[in-house]
């Protein structure tokens, strides 16, 4: 029974070392600086000094899923809306093209027709799994319909879009 007690011992202090670390690590603050990217933003801003300014910032707005319950189906509607710092709106005419790379680089599609949507400009890029159909109706306010090319033919895509309602701004 000694030696069993002389065991059992160490195995409590052992576990009880374990809890009391643990509880301590979860006790420590996040370090949310590093994660945060607005704060980290504002970092480098403070770091470029005067000579720089922040010319627009583009953000997700909103975005809508529509699926039929498979996940290779969905559409993502995205809203682009970009606020305009130093830099001129009006010098932006037809597709935001700035606003776009928010999602998805559109120099490395690997195909881009470009048509109109209602009024607006648009463009219809293609990568290898994705494609984005992507209009602007004012400097402002960009959308891209995100979808799979594989399960989603473009014209129905492009009814979808010709169907959209402009976002209040």
């Amino acid at each position: 029974m000694g030696k069993k007690r002389n065991l059992f011992i160490p195995v409590i202090v052992v576990i009880l070392l374990i809890a009391v670390a643990f509880w301590l690590v979860k006790l420590k603050p996040a370090d949310t600086a590093s994660s945060d990217v607005d704060e980290m933003v504002q970092r480098v801003e403070n770091a470029l000094g005067d000579d720089f300014k922040k010319q627009s910032k583009t953000e997700v707005a909103a975005t809508l899923v529509y699926g039929n319950g498979k996940e290779d189906a969905n559409i993502n509607y995205h809203i682009l809306k970009t606020t305009y710092y130093e830099a001129d709106p009006n010098e932006i005419t037809g597709l935001n093209i700035d606003a776009l790379n928010v999602l998805f680089n559109p120099e490395s599609a690997n195909s881009c027709e470009q048509m109109k949507i209602q009024d607006w400009d648009a463009a219809l890029y293609k990568t290898k799994s994705r494609g984005y159909l992507c209009w602007t109706d004012s400097p402002e306010v960009s959308y891209v319909l995100e979808y799979n090319p594989q399960t989603i033919a473009d014209e129905e895509i492009i009814k979808m879009a010709e169907s959209a309602e402009p976002y209040e701004k």
